[in-house]
């Protein structure tokens, strides 16, 4: 499946730029452990430079992200130049110190859009940011309709909130949000220290199905997206793969094939929700735009061989016997190095996975195999 992409040409698409480590928020699930800046952040005519760089290379699409983006004093100056080479300029926000003011910087940069976290209702998403936290991204989106920018909204799914999920789509529908992503909470950054609040990964076999009817009947009051680590394969497949790609199925992680991160030091990976350390080592930091230039991190012989480069033999787990192991690559990169460093553990929030190891047939397309059978005894 490899050859699928590289024929769609190896490109990075789209980025996920964190301008800051900053944030004025200290979420219990934030992947990236965001709160104080990092001491060598990028400048504001370095950050000019490599929006110059992510255009000449063919970004398509680019977020500015966090951290809290709205903390780097020159947010807006950098997406302004960014628009001029890219098509597609967004940003995601905490919204808790989110004004009108922003929302005309938003405007005026000529950003696409602007997305907002919300992890639930009042309660559910309060508990997981701050007091008082989902009154101020309501008043956010407020603001931001109101500047004439369409809205986003960002939904981490966690315990709390995972029976609530058709509530909130209402809810967002009614205050005039026209997208919404929807992604599973992992055990990284301060989720790490939270691991009771992952929904469980048996879990997946009601919610996938429900977050997949929820993105067949998206229509023109409210899009619903499915973020890279919900699936994979069986009958809720289909209806999760509405974004931007044309097959009707998981094509595997495009880290470092159609996406790239950068983190606001500089450092450059093939999605920014890869850990910069695993173990001691900086195995997912392909180089440092201090250093080099985009242009030659990204085409530097080697990089981004975890998924470039991919054997079937580097998954563990049911990753290691499952029919479709060449083609999902085992799923998230994230999520499986989230749950083992070495890959040990394959990726257990995996639908497929999930179906095979309950005996949910129903929920499949094909009859699992007998090695597949046989991994669950």
């Amino acid at each position: 499946m490899l050859e699928v992409l590289r024929r769609a040409g190896i490109a990075p698409r789209a980025c996920a730029w964190e301008l800051t480590l900053g944030c004025n928020l200290r979420c219990r699930h934030c992947g990236s452990a965001a709160g104080p800046r990092r001491s060598d952040e990028l400048t504001l005519e370095e950050c000019l430079r490599v929006a110059d760089e992510l255009g000449a290379l063919g970004c398509e699409r680019a977020t500015l992200t966090g951290g809290e983006p709205t903390l780097y004093p020159d947010w807006d100056v950098v997406g302004k130049r960014l628009v001029q080479h890219v098509p597609e300029v967004s940003l995601i926000s905490n919204g808790w110190a989110w004004t009108a003011r922003h929302a005309q910087q938003a405007a005026q940069a000529g950003l696409r859009g602007v997305a907002f976290s919300l992890d639930g209702l009042e309660k559910e998403h309060d508990c997981f940011r701050a007091e008082g936290s989902f009154r101020r991204v309501v008043e956010a989106v407020k603001h931001t309709l109101a500047a004439g920018l369409p809205v986003g909204i960002n939904t981490t799914i966690h315990r709390l909130n995972t029976s609530q999920l058709p509530q909130l789509r209402q809810f967002l529908i009614d205050i005039g949000v026209r997208t919404w992503q929807l992604q599973f909470a992992i055990a990284t950054g301060y989720m790490a220290e939270n691991r009771d609040l992952v929904a469980p990964p048996e879990e997946r076999l009601w919610l996938i199905p429900q977050i997949a009817e929820m993105c067949r009947a998206s229509d023109n009051r409210i899009k619903v997206y499915a973020s890279d680590h919900i699936g994979y394969f069986g009958k809720p497949e289909r209806d999760l793969r509405t974004g931007d790609t044309s097959m009707p199925f998981w094509l595997g992680c495009r880290a470092g094939c159609h996406v790239i991160g950068i983190e606001s030091n500089g450092n450059v990976k093939g999605c920014l929700s890869l850990p910069s350390q695993v173990q001691g080592e900086s195995r997912f930091v392909e180089g440092n735009l201090r250093q080099s230039n985009l242009r030659e991190i990204w085409n530097r012989a080697g990089a981004f061989a975890y998924n470039r480069e991919f054997r079937v033999e580097q998954l563990g787990g049911f990753c290691a016997v499952c029919r479709y192991r060449d083609i999902c690559r085992g799923g998230c990169t994230w999520t499986m190095y989230a749950e083992s460093p070495t890959l040990a553990a394959g990726n257990p929030h995996c639908f497929y996975h999930q179906a095979v190891k309950h005996g949910r047939n129903d929920l499949l397309d094909e009859e699992p195999t007998d090695e597949e059978k046989a991994y669950f005894g």
